[in-house]
């Protein structure tokens, strides 16, 4: 059962509330990103409020008192990280985990991915690597989180919203449909492809059902040649 809690004047409630963000920001890892969003979910998971007026206030300034004491350091508005001091001063966020966090996973649900270049590579597709990220998710209106980055990803809108289940065919095809710029195309690249999608358990019909419905006749091309490959025993022999 969830304890009670009364946004009044309640010196005791007020002390259980502020003891309760410490414990949460304190189960973050150092670099971390902790959104103020999440705070007060996690806060709602374990308490009843019993009234809403001023619940956001309260948190915003329990958070703003953690970060005057050091437990924790600002980042941008809604967004705090756990630091510590170093030789070189207070340590920053980690911007990887705060682009994971902000646009491809919230919690255990996929939200976005990574496309394009960075995609290849991180596949073993190719060894040139990209100076700039090319991410799709649904948070693309969102830009906060990398608005002070020097180089920030590029954030794109999806075809269709991301989800656990889809996510790893979109991500594919978005790559396949710029696939001439990145200079990959031979025997070779069908072959990795090939493995891809066998080790990511990618449907072809599925795959193929997708590129047919949302993408351009290049992206059928390479699927075409995909199959030509596996045909000529490329792939199989």
């Amino acid at each position: 059962m969830k304890k009670v809690i009364m946004m009044g004047d309640d010196l005791g409630a007020k002390k259980v509330l502020m003891e309760e963000i410490e414990g949460l920001a304190l189960e973050y890892q150092v670099g971390e990103p902790i959104f103020t969003k999440e705070i007060k979910q996690q806060v709602n998971e374990q308490f009843e409020v019993a009234s809403n007026d001023g619940f956001t206030r309260t948190v915003n300034e329990y958070l703003r008192r953690l970060e005057k004491r050091g437990v924790i350091s600002k980042y941008d508005d809604g967004i705090y990280f756990r630091s510590k001091e170093t030789k070189f001063g207070r340590s920053a966020i980690d911007k990887e985990k705060l682009i994971k966090k902000a646009y491809i996973m919230d919690e255990d649900e996929v939200i976005g991915y990574v496309a394009g270049a960075a995609f290849l590579s991180a596949n073993g597709f190719s060894n040139n690597m990209t100076n700039r990220r090319e991410i799709v998710t649904n948070n693309y209106n969102v830009k906060k989180p990398i608005h002070k980055f020097s180089n920030p990803p590029i954030i794109k809108k999806p075809k269709v919203p991301i989800s656990k289940h889809n996510y790893r065919y979109f991500q594919l095809l978005d790559t396949l449909r710029d696939i001439e710029q990145y200079h990959v195309l031979d025997a070779s690249f069908y072959v990795s492809l090939y493995d891809y999608m066998e080790r990511e358990r990618i449907d072809g019909f599925k795959l193929l059902g997708y590129a047919k419905k949302y993408y351009n006749q290049k992206v059928m091309h390479v699927l075409d040649e995909l199959a030509e490959a596996v045909l000529d025993r490329e792939l199989i022999g």
